[in-house]
């Protein structure tokens, strides 16, 4: 039998994962109903461990609840309770992790707390390393218009279009997928926000462009402006893309991972303001230069 690693809160309290028991006959399962987001617990300078973006990251998902009609039972504020708490249940005998955390509201009632929709938060350590170059390859998929299936919810049924492309890249020999919009523009890749560096400028998708609104593209742009590096948000074109000086991915998993190569185009990876971009995104999320603008909370 397999042992499920990490720490579960459920509905209120740490809890065992074999309680975490979603029915078979559920909305969570039947329609994908079920609203998520993913925040990192880094160690800081000082030895204490702080969420990123906490607030902004809970604020999103209390967005797609509510245009899903999906309560969220306690509201943000006991969602980050609960996030602080697995956390450090998880990290408490590891001085040296960080842990990635996953808020869910599911669209079904694994306790008898919940009344309409079960709040959970995933923790799982894991063990802090550069990032390494990627190669993407765009996909055949594309990215639904707002009218079809709002890729601005960070909803569980949204994720089948990241399967099928990350899965028809690698089947190809690639890392990951550059998504297109209908329209035929950049999106974002499988699994994190694209930023473009060409002609000294940064530029990234806006959100109506078809991807999702990048918590850790918006910090980002923040630790830009402080360091007067110019950073844009407007469409992009596959050909400008290609056609760029370098190319990276930014998210909470991927933190800023630079790009190697896009279907034929090879990269000098990474690109300097890239690098620099990486640079100050890692110093800060430990506590260093700009921490204050990546509006942590102390676990």
């Amino acid at each position: 039998m397999h042992v499920q690693n990490g720490t579960i809160w459920l509905d209120g309290e740490i809890a065992d994962w074999d309680r975490a028991r979603i029915p078979l006959m559920s909305d969570a399962l039947l329609r994908g109903l079920s609203v998520f987001d993913g925040l990192v617990a880094r160690r800081q300078d000082d030895g204490t461990l702080a969420l990123i973006g906490a607030e902004r990251h809970l604020d999103r998902l209390a967005r797609s609840c509510e245009v899903l009609g999906l309560p969220l039972e306690g509201g943000p504020s006991a969602l980050l309770d609960g996030c602080r708490t697995a956390a450090g249940h998880e990290a408490a005998d590891d001085p040296d992790c960080e842990v990635y955390v996953r808020p869910m509201v599911v669209g079904a009632t694994l306790t008898p707390r919940a009344v309409a929709a079960s709040v959970t938060v995933a923790a799982f350590r894991r063990r802090p390393a550069a990032p390494a170059p990627v190669a993407l390859m765009t996909s055949a998929w594309r990215r639904p218009a707002d009218d079809t299936l709002p890729p601005a919810l960070k909803v569980v049924g949204n994720y089948q279009l990241t399967r099928l492309a990350r899965l028809e890249a690698t089947t190809a020999g690639y890392d990951d997928a550059l998504v297109l919009n209908t329209a035929g523009r950049v999106a974002e890749s499988a699994g994190a926000a694209v930023v473009q560096e060409r002609a000294g400028r940064l530029t990234t998708p806006p959100s109506w462009e078809g991807c999702l609104d990048s918590v850790t593209v918006a910090l980002l742009a923040e630790l830009a402006r402080a360091e007067g590096i110019e950073w844009a948000r407007e469409p992009l074109l596959r050909t400008t893309v290609l056609g760029a000086d370098g190319l990276a991915l930014a998210g909470t998993l991927a933190d800023v991972v630079p790009v190697s190569r896009l279907d034929h185009r090879q990269y000098a990876a990474p690109a300097p303001l890239l690098e620099q971009l990486g640079a100050l995104w890692a110093e800060a999320s430990r506590g260093g230069k700009h921490a204050g603008l990546l509006e942590t909370v102390t676990v």
